[in-house]
This record gives C-alpha cells, sequence and structure tokens, in this order.
C-alpha cells in the first residue's frame, strides 16, 4: 500500500485537479494524507467533505514545506500499513498511470531506494519542469534536469541518479527509518536535496522513471509574494546543505567554485534584477554563515554513519 502525503496552505485551486487526478488511477491500492499548513481558505472542509476517505492533519499555522510532509510521515507510520511513500505538491496533475507505474518499478529494480519522475510545466505540456535533481560541479548549486527545455524524449532513459524532487516522488518507507526525516530547519527549497544527499550517503540510491509523468504549476505552491523570499532561503539553505553533508576535503575543494559562482549570482541580480534581490540573497547567504555552527552535530553524525566514500560523494557532482 502507498501513502500519499500533500502538504497544503491556502491551495483549494490546486487541490481540486490534484484530487480528481489521484481519483483517476489505475493503481488504487492508496491511502491519501492532506497535511494543511493553517490554512484560511476551505481546504480543509473541500477534502472532509468530498473526500472523506482521506485523512487530513491539521497545523495552527504555516510550518514550511519539510515540517508539513514530516507530519504526514509520521502520520503514515502510526495509522497506516503503508510500505511506501509518495510526496506530492499540491499543484500537480498526475497522469492516470502514474502510481501503477512507479510500484510496478519498486518490484522491478529493488535497488531503487527511491524514485524521481518525469515532471512537465501544467500550462505548456511540451515544457520540462523536472527530469530528477543533481548537484551542479562549479559550486554544488541543485538543479533540475531539464527545466524549461522543450520536451524531445532527451531524458526517457530509466536510469539511477542522484536525486528526486520532493514535489512528486516516491520513497520505500524503511528509508526515512534509516536516513530520518526532512531537515525542518530548511523551512522550504531545498530540503529534498538534503535528503536525497543523506540517503545516498547510506547506500540508498534514486532511480529515474521517465514513464511516470506528471504535470507541475512551478511556483503555485508559494504563498509568501515577498521578493527574494525564495532566494533568500535558496541561499541561506545552500549553506546548511553543504555543511552537513559535505566531506571535509570535497568542502575544501569546491569552495572555491561555489563562492566564485555566488558572487557571479549576486552580480547578476543588480544587473539584471534589484537591489532588493540582491540584499535579499546576501541576507540569505549571512543567515546561512550564522546557522553553520548549528549544523556541526548534524554533521557529525552523517558523516559517521556514511557507507561510501568521498570519491562516490565527488560523483554526485556533474559538469
Amino acid at each position: 500500500m502507498l501513502s500519499i502525503i500533500i502538504p497544503n496552505y491556502n491551495g483549494l485551486e490546486h487541490l481540486v485537479t490534484c484530487f480528481d487526478s489521484i481519483e483517476a488511477q489505475s493503481y488504487r491500492d492508496y491511502k491519501v494524507i492532506l497535511v494543511d499548513n493553517g490554512s484560511s481558505d476551505a481546504s480543509v472542509k473541500y477534502t472532509q467533505e468530498k473526500y472523506a476517505g482521506y485523512f487530513t492533519v491539521r497545523l495552527d499555522k504555516n510550518y514550511g514545506f519539510a515540517r508539513a510532509i514530516n507530519e504526514g510521515i509520521k502520520f503514515s507510520f502510526d495509522k497506516t500499513n503503508c510500505e511506501f511513500i509518495l510526496l506530492l505538491n499540491n499543484d500537480i496533475e498526475l497522469h492516470p498511470d502514474f502510481l501503477k507505474t512507479c510500484m510496478e518499478t519498486f518490484t522491478r529494480v529493488p535497488e531503487a531506494g527511491f524514485i524521481a519522475v518525469k515532471m512537465l510545466n501544467y500550462y505548456d505540456r511540451t515544457i520540462i519542469d523536472d527530469c530528477g535533481d543533481f548537484i551542479k560541479g562549479n559550486g554544488g548549486s541543485p538543479m533540475a534536469r531539464g527545466n524549461d527545455e522543450k520536451d524531445a524524449g532527451q531524458y526517457d532513459k530509466e536510469e539511477f541518479i542522484f536525486g528526486a524532487c520532493a514535489g512528486a516522488a516516491f520513497y520505500r518507507k524503511e528509508m526515512f527509518l534509516k536516513t530520518g526525516l526532512f531537515d525542518e530547519s530548511f523551512f522550504a527549497y531545498y530540503e529534498d536535496i538534503d535528503f536525497s544527499f543523506r540517503g545516498q550517503m547510506l547506500g540508498y540510491k534514486c532511480y529515474y522513471q521517465p514513464k511516470a509523468v506528471c504535470y507541475h504549476k512551478r511556483g503555485g505552491t508559494i504563498s509568501i509574494a515577498t521578493e527574494g523570499y525564495q532566494t533568500e532561503l535558496c541561499e541561506r539553505n545552500l549553506i546548511l546543505l553543504r555543511a552537513k553533508n559535505y566531506p571535509f576535503l570535497i568542502y575544501l575543494t569546491y569552495q572555491p567554485f561555489f563562492l566564485a559562482a555566488r558572487l557571479k549570482r549576486y552580480i547578476g541580480f543588480m544587473r539584471y534584477h534589484s537591489v532588493i534581490l540582491f540584499l535579499r540573497a546576501l541576507k540569505g547567504y549571512i543567515r546561512g554563515l550564522l546557522l553553520f555552527p548549528f549544523q556541526l552535530k548534524k554533521r557529525f553524525y552523517i558523516q559517521r554513519t556514511k557507507i561510501i566514500s568521498a570519491k562516490q560523494i565527488k560523483e554526485f557532482f556533474v559538469k
């Protein structure tokens, strides 16, 4: 059985489409858990009235993506006997065979600890949204493979890759039991990259399944419209990601590239965007540096328990 965990914050307009696509699935052995981050709209009421078989977990305020999905995962552990978990954004529509394709993949590829899918743009379905997550070799910034590219079948090969976008990703239950849950200090953005990193270092491989297709309204779940908020969080979380997961020599090796990439990015904000965006990015970077010491305990545990070599970790980076 599969648990489908959907974090939500004032996303009623998205849930209508998302739920309809779940109900249309050819695979039926699932439970749906909506985790609501203190919505003020009718999201919970709609779910409870129209989908009585769905579980709802209500939080008192918006705790962010990481906390919401963690609450959903813990609820699944306590209230269901599901052995697999699908994390799903509320702004996604699924192809009718989406669940079936990935559940069959877990059976056919037992080495797969988690599965990345082919995410296309909801509004223009010839455009790629995400075909698996990677880390750039020029500084360690995460990248969504194929984002904004025209889909010409260039990512239609099944293969093992670095990680999965948690907007739509499948996981074996045991992976959470051994790797732990998502790091709630991230709040939102890159917490899935962090989780992929930790899972890989414990031997859990990510398998990319291009036949599992969904359609994503990228940015549809962003609820805070302040200019630069997303950029600030991303810059902060990059520091946390590297502080926790990079072995020391790899950290030192990539530090000059990372700093150069940040400098180039910040100059770009000044030249092509706004001073506000530049300042928010810089603020995020400084916040990350201030939080660096608080990641050391996590770092020591991660580095002590990893079962793969630094050489293998270096292969996570792409040129």
